[in-house]
């Protein structure tokens, strides 16, 4: 019997409907900008749709500039909000199902890395996955993006950095792209959520982790990880956008910040 994972938070943080997801969807990628990288890693938030949706977007524009015709494995990476436990837990299913339809999860490398990590902090256990949003509100965005695709979901616990960072060095390939989902400060007045948020902004764009240590990001581990990685392997970083709930709500008195941000070796010509 396979083992599907249904959607969590369709109906909450996105539209139920088929149409009028794939309609939200589809404007806030048009509204976004192309820019010529081609993405090896990407940030992404994972708020609802309304606040942090055109941010996501233009994350995921890029990755039009991917080869159509090519399948992707998408290493999504994000932090437990809901189950607290120690290491990483992978979503052991067979498929992924959303409003849009269902996403096979790559289960054989998830097989192959618990193979050649018996000694890793990991869980096939799927609990941390049954009410996560952090994950399942990236795989609509890749959805209407990518012909091609599966998914190796990743959500953290309790762990080091360099645990991340591990997972990330055995996935990525040059058929892989990683997707570090994480939102920013948190209700903050917008002024000093802006003041907070440079740090993450900035530790992305000179890869200087040291500017993490005033980051108060959800998905710190993550943005550290893939930091590493980037320095390691020669990618470039540039963060594409960076907005706060109160850009879209209106209400600037508590806002969550949103960032966009993409890690590259090439550029399109």
């Amino acid at each position: 019997m396979l083992a599907v994972r249904e959607p969590a938070v369709s109906n909450l943080f996105y539209p139920g409907q088929k149409e009028e997801l794939l309609s939200m969807l589809e404007d806030f990628l048009n509204r976004a900008p192309l820019y010529p990288y081609i993405p090896e890693a990407v940030i992404s938030p994972h708020a609802g749709y309304i606040y942090s949706g055109p941010v996501a977007a233009v994350s995921y524009k890029q990755l039009l500039n991917l080869e159509r015709d090519k399948h992707y494995d998408i290493l999504l990476i994000g932090p437990s909000h809901y189950v607290p436990f120690n290491g990483v837990s992978f979503g052991y299913y067979d498929y992924w199902n959303t409003p849009l339809g269902e996403v096979r999860v790559n289960k054989k490398r998830i097989e192959e890395f618990v193979l050649a990590n018996r000694d890793f902090p990991l869980t096939l256990n799927t609990l941390p996955h049954l009410k996560e949003h952090s994950l399942e509100v990236q795989v609509p965005f890749l959805q209407v993006v990518l012909d091609d695709f599966s998914i190796i979901p990743v959500v953290y616990g309790q762990v080091d950095y360099r645990v991340v960072k591990k997972v990330i060095d055995f996935f990525k390939d040059e058929k892989t792209v990683v997707v570090i989902s994480t939102d920013l400060s948190h209700y903050y007045p917008d002024s000093v959520a802006k003041q907070i948020d440079s740090n993450c902004i900035e530790a992305v764009e000179n890869l200087d982790t040291g500017r993490l240590k005033s980051c108060e990001a959800c998905g710190i581990t993550g943005i550290k990880a893939v930091i590493e990685y980037a320095r390691e392997n020669g990618l470039k970083p540039k963060v594409l956008d960076y907005r706060t709930s109160g850009d879209t709500s209106g209400d600037r008195s508590a806002v969550v910040g949103y960032m966009s941000a993409v890690f590259y070796e090439k550029e399109r010509r």
